[in-house]
């Protein structure tokens, strides 16, 4: 008995193994009872108990007449969503956390529509007013970071009436024909504002990824400002630079 049940504690690792490496995505079939059997040299109802536990723990689907799907993706807190920064990138956290097989999800903590002030007002000069967003990111539902992001009014006029939590920033300004065709990224370590902190789930003293995000359109105007803070145990940076001749 004890042999049985490590054989099918084994099945389940490897397949949850896959999932974390992306062999397996959300909304993947996996191999039929009779495929497995065959292929790891095993009984079927050892198959089947594998799937079942996988079932009762929320990783797998499984529905008659159809098979079993991959419903969750297992966490693994060593593995990093890398996001790349080049001069020509245009980078969506969520699109590059999907690419990885984990499920990403948004919340809108806030949406309003603000005078252009100060600051703000230096880096947006043509509008008088701006929208100001925040909102959290998350990896199977949990923080992974928070997102400030201010656009103009006055170009992005019905954005209060935009879905900010399904859809993307930069798909909703393409339906502007604003897309930015170029974004400059700053990062750094710091503490991250307190009520940020509290969103993460992180503690108040411990540092995080800070990022800088400034989008520009075709003709140069600045169309995004955006400050966004990373736990670092799920991320990592790649920077790539040009050498000028």
């Amino acid at each position: 008995m004890i042999e049985y049940d490590a054989i099918y504690v084994q099945l389940m690792k490897s397949l949850k193994e896959k999932m974390i490496h992306g062999e397996y995505r959300i909304g993947d079939k996996l191999d039929s009872e009779r495929v497995m059997a065959a292929q790891y040299g095993i009984n079927r109802m050892t198959v089947r108990n594998a799937l079942k536990a996988l079932e009762e723990e929320g990783y797998v689907k499984a529905y008659r007449g159809r098979g079993t799907f991959v419903a969750r993706i297992p966490e693994e807190p060593s593995r990093k969503i890398e996001i790349g920064a080049d001069s020509g990138a245009v980078i969506s956290l969520s699109r590059g956390i999907r690419q990885r097989g984990y499920r990403s999800s948004r919340d809108v903590i806030s949406f309003e529509k603000c005078p252009a002030e100060g600051e703000i007002r230096e880096m947006f000069p043509y509008t008088s007013h701006v929208f100001v967003m925040l909102r959290l990111s998350k990896i199977n539902d949990r923080p992974y970071a928070v997102q400030k992001t201010y656009i103009p009014a006055e170009v992005f006029w019905d954005a209060d009436r935009y879905d900010f939590a399904e859809g993307s920033l930069y798909d909703y300004m393409d339906t502007k024909d604003r897309y930015p065709a170029e974004v400059e990224s700053y990062l750094r370590i710091d503490l991250p504002p307190a009520e940020y902190a509290q969103l993460l789930d992180n503690p108040p003293d411990k540092k995080v990824f800070a990022v800088t995000y400034l989008a520009y359109d075709r003709q140069g105007l600045m169309i995004e400002y955006t400050l966004s803070y990373h736990l670092p145990q799920y991320t990592s940076f790649t920077y790539v630079t040009e050498r000028k001749i």
